[in-house]
C-alpha cells in the first residue's frame, strides 16, 4: 500500500505517519476498538488514512480468518427479518445473552501491526442452548459502520 504524502487539505502542513491512540466505534451492539493504527497526521493534529482504500484493506484484513468461533444465526422471514437458531431453527430472543470478543493484531504490508478489538453480542438458543452471533451479512454491515464511528470519534479524514 503506498502511503499518501500529500500536504494537509486544511492546514497545508507536512504529513507524516503515526500510531493514533486508540479510539472506538459501535453499531447494533457491535462494539471496535482500534489500537495503534496508522495515519499519516499532521503538526495541527489533522489526521487521514494512510492511502484512500486503507479502511476496505483493514476490514479484509480483520475478516481474513474467522471472527469468533460462534456460528452465524440464520435470517428468515419476508417482511419482518428474524434470527433463528442454526442448529434447530428456532426463533432467538433479541440478544443480550452475553457478549463474545475477538481480538485481532493486523499487519499489512509496509505498516506497523496494529490492534482491533471487536465485542459482539451473543445469542442463545431457548430450544437447545447453543449459542450463535448474527448472520454473516449483518456482521460485516455493523463491523463496516462500527469502523466508520470509530474514525469519525478519531476525527481521521478518508484522503
Amino acid at each position: 500500500m503506498q502511503l499518501n504524502t500529500m500536504r494537509c487539505k486544511e492546514c497545508k502542513g507536512e504529513m507524516s505517519l503515526r500510531a493514533l491512540e486508540p479510539f472506538d466505534g459501535e453499531q447494533h451492539g457491535v462494539h471496535m476498538r482500534i489500537e495503534g493504527m496508522p495515519a499519516m497526521q499532521c503538526a495541527e493534529g489533522h489526521k487521514r488514512f494512510i492511502a484512500p482504500e486503507f479502511a476496505a484493506k483493514m476490514m479484509e484484513a480483520l475478516m481474513a480468518e474467522t471472527l469468533v468461533p460462534l456460528d452465524g444465526a440464520k435470517k428468515k422471514g419476508l417482511l419482518k427479518k428474524r434470527y433463528c437458531c442454526p442448529g434447530c431453527s428456532r426463533e432467538l430472543g433479541a440478544g443480550g445473552e452475553g457478549r463474545v470478543e475477538a481480538k485481532r493484531v493486523l499487519e499489512m504490508k509496509g505498516l506497523e501491526p496494529f490492534g482491533v478489538k471487536v465485542e459482539l453480542p451473543k445469542f442463545r438458543c431457548p430450544s437447545c442452548g447453543r449459542e450463535s452471533v448474527e448472520p454473516r451479512d449483518a456482521l460485516m454491515d455493523d463491523l463496516m459502520k462500527a469502523s466508520v464511528q470509530a474514525f469519525r470519534a478519531a476525527d481521521v479524514a478518508p484522503i
